[in-house]
């Protein structure tokens, strides 16, 4: 009896590993590996084109103009209005940057802003740092009796009706030059096109996204645009949203010209303006009230 039951153990033993080795379930297995979160960034570069003409000639009334360059290339290798896409620098970047001007002469610089690599809300400030009288010549004080009692320039009230700024898209509305297929010639041409570019405020701050909104309200009536984004593959209205944002990677251009009359006189004589021009962005995504400019 006692050979039976272990021999029973046995087979019971023997066929409970049998059962345990094979046995087998459905089963799937799914993993995610390399999960990552990477912050977008906004980052703005400028760069600029500088014009400085002088009166040649006249035919008739009407002056003749040459555009001599802006020339003046400081220690640092960096001429004056004259640099590619850069982030600028304080006192080397400057658009202006003249010792010598005299009635007849005015300028241009075109200035392009390029945000990388999300759409952006943008500002300009303009601002006054100096209106100075400087000294005064013989005929500076025949022509202005206070200049000895007073430090207040009048070469700013001379040049302010002169200094103007504009959206230089040229004739396609938006901004097809940063792309491969359509191009503008008359975009970023350091000409102002009556019909097709807006004047924007040279005092203070302006909010680009008043000046782009304007201009894609104004392109859409007459061209359809087709993306209320902004994003047109660098076709018509490129750059140009209805929320007035720029459009991320776009390159918008932008004029800005000074002159000092012909007719000046020499009330002006050694009297100086410095300015500020600074520019901003902030993301545009998740910050409707462009909270941060």
């Amino acid at each position: 009896m006692k050979k039976i039951i272990i021999s029973m153990s046995i087979i019971g033993a023997v066929a409970a590993v049998a059962v345990g080795a094979t046995t087998a379930f459905f089963s799937d297995t799914e993993t995610s590996t390399g999960n990552t979160f990477t912050a977008g960034s906004i980052d703005l570069k400028v760069d600029s084109n500088c014009h400085y003409y002088n009166i040649v000639d006249f035919d008739g009334d009407e002056p003749i103009y040459r555009d001599l360059g802006c020339g003046q290339v400081g220690t640092n290798g960096v001429g004056v209005g004259q640099w590619d896409e850069t982030d600028l620098q304080d006192g080397i970047h400057k658009f202006f940057s003249f010792a010598d001007i005299k009635p007849g002469d005015k300028g241009e610089d075109t200035i392009s802003l390029h945000v990388y690599d999300n759409d952006a809300w943008g500002k300009i400030v303009m601002g006054l740092t100096n209106d100075l009288d400087n000294s005064c010549t013989e005929p500076e004080g025949e022509a202005e009796p206070l200049c000895e009692d007073d430090n207040d320039g009048e070469l700013l009230e001379a040049m302010l009706p002169g200094f103007s700024m504009w959206l230089d898209q040229g004739s396609i509305p938006g901004f097809q030059n940063g792309g491969t297929g359509t191009h503008d010639p008359e975009e970023g041409d350091n000409v102002w096109q009556r019909d097709n570019e807006p004047i924007i405020s040279v005092r203070g701050e302006t909010m680009l996204s008043s000046v782009l909104a304007a201009a894609y309200t104004t392109a859409h009536a007459t061209d359809a645009c087709v993306s209320p984004d902004g994003h047109d593959d660098y076709g018509r209205c490129h750059g140009l949203a209805s929320d007035g944002r720029m459009v991320g990677s776009t390159t918008y251009y932008f004029g800005l010209a000074w002159n000092l009359p012909w007719n000046t006189g020499n009330e002006v004589q050694t009297d100086s303006v410095g300015g500020d021009i600074t520019f901003k962005v902030v993301q545009h995504r998740n910050n409707p009230t462009q909270a941060g400019l």
